[in-house]
């Protein structure tokens, strides 16, 4: 039945819309007819039948004018007992009539505007109000008018409420079609390549976007899926090209260390192995950046306070001013070997710039908050953002005198918390130094 449905229906969402349109108006004909056969308009709704009221009316005034005064007053007479709201007067009271009474209201006034009526008036013949209320004014001869009163009001009779409960009924019947369209065919999908997102990097092996539902958002989702995987070949020849050329570059050097370390001259042996290792330290971070950038690490219920505190212990066991703040255990979700490398590299700028480090844990509502402070120069606000980027080096006093590396520490982090869903935030540490916040969500 499914697959009946799918093969009746359109693949396009211009196709689909309008098709609700189609099902729309064929819902709302059978329903207005349904409605109008069961119960009747006037069983459905409270509303005078203006037409009911005017045509007899019309009728006695078709035949005044060729009456006789006394023919007339008998067929008026008559006429008052099936209607009794008619009487002939003279031009000068009718006119006084009118003259003297308050106009219609403006809702009567905009609903006569929108929805004039249907019956046609003699010559002369005009709708006016007498008393504040809709009536007829007919000329039987030069000096005599028929009033007719007790006409329903235009905004309760059923020249407005008729067209009108066919138009709600239209209005609500198709907002409830396309709602339900909007949800099922347009909303949900996006939501869920959006989710999707959030979710991961938009590049591992397991992200796949779910290529069904209309032929837009099977496109959509298979241009994301393409991009993903020239992504992913792109991230993939990178990490091989340069593990290849790390690996390549340690060969040499541990024979230029073994040379070195030869060397009859002390002081040139020191400054000659010092570069060496700057330069194993320089291939070490970029490892590090590419083995975060393709890790795999699936997200598990993890002791994030026993997670820090062993963070602390492992700089203070080899005599580093690492401290801990915070809860003795909070369970959460996270990847924890990623989170244990990020902190370790928030403190280890710590220590390089300002001489210590303090992590501080606390559950704020639905995020963790880990803070790693320093009583070092600091970061200045304008180069906040734009320390996260790979590559990119202050060259302010953090950097100076130091062997400066690649630029891909805070970028290691960076990418480390945004796999979490959550963000990395930089604040002044007072009287001095820098607080670099992670807030991950409490899941």
């Amino acid at each position: 039945m499914n697959r009946l449905w799918r093969r009746l229906t359109p693949r396009t969402i211009r196709g689909q819309i309008l098709l609700i349109i189609v099902l729309a108006i064929l819902a709302v004909v059978l329903a207005g007819r349904a409605l109008e056969d069961e119960y009747g308009l006037e069983g459905l709704l409270a509303v005078g039948d203006v037409d009911g009221a005017v045509e007899p009316a019309l009728a006695i005034a078709s035949l005044l004018p060729g009456s006789t005064p006394s023919e007339r007053e008998l067929i008026v007479a008559r006429a008052r007992e099936t209607q009794r709201d008619i009487e002939l007067v003279s031009v000068a009271e009718a006119n006084r009539l009118v003259a003297t009474s308050p106009p219609l209201s403006r809702s009567e006034r905009i609903a006569a505007f929108f929805f004039p009526p249907d019956y046609r008036l003699p010559a002369g013949g005009r709708r006016v109000a007498i008393e504040g209320r809709p009536a007829l004014y007919i000329p039987v001869s030069e000096d005599v008018v028929l009033i007719v009163r007790g006409l329903p009001d235009t905004f309760y009779s059923d020249d407005l409420f008729g067209p009108l409960a066919y138009y709600i009924l239209s209005f609500v019947t198709l907002l409830l079609f396309l709602s339900f369209f909007a949800v099922r065919s347009v909303t949900a999908p996006l939501a869920r390549i959006s989710a999707e997102l959030n979710r991961s990097d938009g590049v591992s092996q397991g992200t796949v976007f779910a290529e069904k539902g209309s032929d837009e958002v099977i496109s959509l989702a298979r241009a994301l899926n393409g991009m993903r995987t020239r992504i992913r070949e792109l991230v993939d020849t990178r990490t091989r090209m340069l593990r290849s050329v790390s690996h390549d570059l340690r060969t040499p050097l541990t024979r230029l260390r073994l040379r070195t370390e030869r060397l009859d001259d002390a002081g040139q042996r020191e400054m000659m192995i010092a570069d060496i290792d700057h330069i194993n330290a320089l291939v070490n971070e970029t490892l590090d950046y590419l083995r975060t950038d393709a890790s795999g690490e699936e997200a598990e219920r993890t002791d994030i306070a026993s997670l820090m505190q062993t963070i602390q212990a492992n700089f203070a066991d080899v005599g580093f001013p690492v401290t801990y703040g915070g809860p003795d255990r909070l369970i959460a979700a996270c990847k924890p070997n990623a989170l244990n490398r990020a902190v370790t590299n928030l403190c280890d700028n710590a220590l390089k710039f300002g001489g210590g480090a303090a992590i501080t844990l606390a559950a704020e509502g639905a995020m963790i908050r880990i803070d790693v402070a320093d009583e070092g120069p600091g970061i200045p606000k304008a180069q906040r953002v734009r320390v996260l980027e790979p590559y990119f080096k202050l060259d302010a006093s953090r950097s100076a005198g130091k062997n400066p590396g690649f630029g891909l520490g805070l970028s290691i982090v960076t990418d480390i918390v945004r796999a979490h869903g959550g963000r990395l935030e930089f604040h002044d540490n007072h009287p001095r130094g820098l607080i670099a916040r992670i807030l991950l969500p409490a899941l």
